[in-house]
């Protein structure tokens, strides 16, 4: 099991006290474990463990999914596994995605960001998964699973990414092209 860590959270969101970096603010502290837990305040803030690794497991199965896809189409992919993810909000209303990944890859290199459709996450209702994949000067993209509140707020336009070297590089999606 991944390491512990103490967040504070909200309905898709955590404080990571252990980097300072304040999301968004609530009263409820709870104990997690990194990359596993999504939460919200729909069943009293509190994690059902089952629920949550039943999670983890389907969207291991929808990335497995695309990369086959993907495969098929006669390109690849790299999958990196996300250690940490929630949302910012920031004071103008802007809903950061954020991502820390395993990885040592410098985001500041992706210079396209693709999204796919979005999916119903049949195991925690309210929540929607999708793929991201990520270009650099490589052809062959970056793969990552997604999996956020669906509220009508978050457009899935900005993002941050984190890597083991803890930079950040932040990137924003100006328009969506159906591809």
């Amino acid at each position: 099991m991944s390491e512990q860590l103490n967040t504070t959270t909200t309905t898709t969101t955590t404080i990571d006290t252990e980097n300072s970096t304040q999301i968004e603010e609530s009263n409820e502290t709870t104990q997690s474990s990194l990359g596993e837990i999504v939460s919200d305040k729909k069943n009293g803030g509190e994690f059902d463990d089952v629920i949550e690794k039943n999670v983890v497991v389907w969207m291991k199965d929808q990335l497995n999914k695309e990369k086959r896809r993907i495969n098929r189409m006669g390109s690849k992919s790299i999958p990196v596994d996300v250690k940490n993810a929630g949302i910012i909000k920031e004071e103008n209303g802007v809903i950061l995605n954020r991502l820390e990944l395993n990885t040592s890859f410098d985001f500041d290199k992706v210079g396209q960001i693709m999204v796919s459709e979005s999916i119903e996450c049949p195991v925690k209702k309210g929540y929607n998964y999708i793929t991201v994949l990520l270009f650099a000067n490589n052809p062959i993209p970056l793969i990552v699973p997604y999996i956020y509140l669906k509220d009508g707020q978050n457009k899935l336009t900005d993002w941050l990414f984190i890597n083991n070297q803890f930079s950040r590089s932040r990137h924003s999606i100006n328009e969506y092209k159906d591809v």
